[in-house]
């Protein structure tokens, strides 16, 4: 699945060149004229890139300013377009990841996207979750004994940083951000994964979000790759609607 770029731009040689520049990259690109579209996008979808032209838009600063604090694009790279108003130091502060001054060269741009290619291909990994149906074990810790409490759930889809499962029964309130051993198998492989996990959140209805704490470097060898080859087998990763109602958090 091809990364994804938003760019809030009136200039049409900014438009070309970067049009050029991502084709080349097979990075698709979308284009918003106003900022109050661009808002309106930020808000809609995940961007794995968004480009904001700072000092020709009117509210551009204002939508660069929105990257960091929409859900679903805080951790997406951001590139600011600067044309002698604000400066790279302003645009940094506002969240940009990066900042290319005009007039944008094709070379100029190139660079810049190979420079954080491998970032953002990263970033996707993290935040898209791929459907899958496996078996999962929860271990839990009793701090009062040395003894542990097993949850066996089934695991609907994954992600390199968490997965969503199904439990037959609400999670315990006691469980929730409690920290548990969570094993289970990469699909597809005869690779058993072994790490610590956060439940995040659960609902009244079974379902509960786990966040990896910390895994060990072979366990993060193990899910870039596999996530890797899912991705580049035209397998189209699947974005998580956030929870509406989530309880005991």
């Amino acid at each position: 699945m091809a990364l994804q770029s938003l760019l809030l731009s009136r200039d049409d040689d900014v438009i070309r060149v970067l049009r050029r520049v991502l084709s080349d990259l097979e990075i698709e690109l979308e284009v918003c004229t106003g900022a109050e579209k661009a808002a309106e996008e930020l808000a809609r979808r995940k961007w794995d890139a968004v480009i904001i032209d700072c000092d020709d838009v009117h509210g551009a600063l204002d939508v660069l300013r929105a990257v960091r604090q929409t859900p679903s694009n805080k951790t997406s790279t951001a590139f600011a377009i600067i044309n002698g108003i604000t400066s790279v130091r302003g645009a940094f502060e506002l969240g940009a990841n990066l900042a290319l001054e005009k007039p944008i060269s094709a070379d100029r741009a190139k660079h810049s996207f190979r420079a954080v290619h491998g970032m953002m291909l990263q970033e996707r990994r993290r935040y898209f979750r791929h459907p899958v149906d496996i078996a999962v074990t929860l271990k839990f810790e009793d701090k009062e004994t040395p003894r542990h409490h097993e949850v066996l759930a089934t695991a609907v889809n994954l992600s390199e940083g968490g997965m969503a499962v199904k439990l037959k029964s609400p999670v315990p309130s006691t469980h929730i951000k409690a920290v548990a051993t969570v094993n289970f198998m990469l699909p597809g492989t005869h690779t058993w994964i072994e790490t610590k996990g956060t439940v995040a959140w659960a609902d009244a209805e079974g379902q509960a979000g786990i966040r990896f704490e910390s895994p060990p470097y072979s366990v993060k060898e193990h899910l870039a790759r596999w996530f890797t080859d899912k991705m580049e087998g035209g397998k189209k990763p699947v974005a998580v609607e956030p929870v509406k109602k989530r309880f005991w958090q």
